[in-house]
């Protein structure tokens, strides 16, 4: 849908914040899909999984930064560092605690580093449990992206978990392997679809949702 007359100024809203805030969007929305892939693999005994679950969190801690500072250069400033970017989300919003998870980053960095069986920084040992820990993070995040509630339920993480919300009803792989066994997400999935009605009423108040 293009920005026309007859769009709403919701959605004019929206979309222009998106564009001016585009690295940010795109980087939630390949983090969803790397996080269904976890949930996927490590709910089936496979531990690659692990490694989209620190690439996941990688994406959304570099979605949550540029949603603050659009202009920033998080590539060179952090790399591929989670206990860097973790850091720097902690300065950027402190009354959050992301300390608490700093446990939690350097565990999945040495996930992450498994990539390389020879990468001296790699895990020593892995387990899928390591899955209840990651959502408990990644839906933290999600629910304190600073972004405006209509940015966030149109990109990312909540916009794959209400596909099914739709007229076609369709459960896509991706809302399944999210939802698959969520102890953190399923207690907000009612609120969350809630939202998500108001939400599609704000962007298009001529429609019945």
């Amino acid at each position: 849908m293009s920005a026309t007359a007859s769009a709403s100024a919701a959605w004019v809203d929206m979309n222009d914040y998106c564009r001016e805030h585009s690295r940010a969007t795109l980087l939630l929305l390949t983090a969803a899909h790397d996080y269904a892939s976890a949930r996927c693999l490590l709910l089936n005994g496979l531990f690659g999984g692990l490694v989209f679950g620190a690439q996941a969190i990688e994406k959304l801690l570099k979605a949550y930064i540029l949603f603050i500072d659009p202009g920033r250069e998080v590539k060179k400033a952090f790399s591929h560092s989670l206990t860097k970017l973790l850091q720097e989300a902690d300065s950027l919003s402190p009354q959050l605690g992301f300390s608490k998870y700093g446990p939690l980053v350097q565990k999945f960095s040495g996930h992450y580093a498994t990539r390389y069986p020879d990468d001296p920084a790699a895990s020593k040992s892995m387990t899928t449990a390591d899955l209840f820990e990651l959502d408990e993070f990644v839906i933290f995040l999600n629910e304190n992206l600073p972004c405006p509630r209509n940015v966030k339920y149109r990109t990312g993480l909540y916009a794959l978990i209400t596909f099914s919300l739709g007229p076609a009803r369709t459960v896509t792989p991706w809302e399944r392997w999210i939802k698959a066994g969520n102890q953190s997400l399923a207690p907000l999935v009612p609120r969350i679809n809630a939202d998500h009605t108001a939400v599609l009423t704000d962007l298009y108040p001529n429609q019945k949702w």
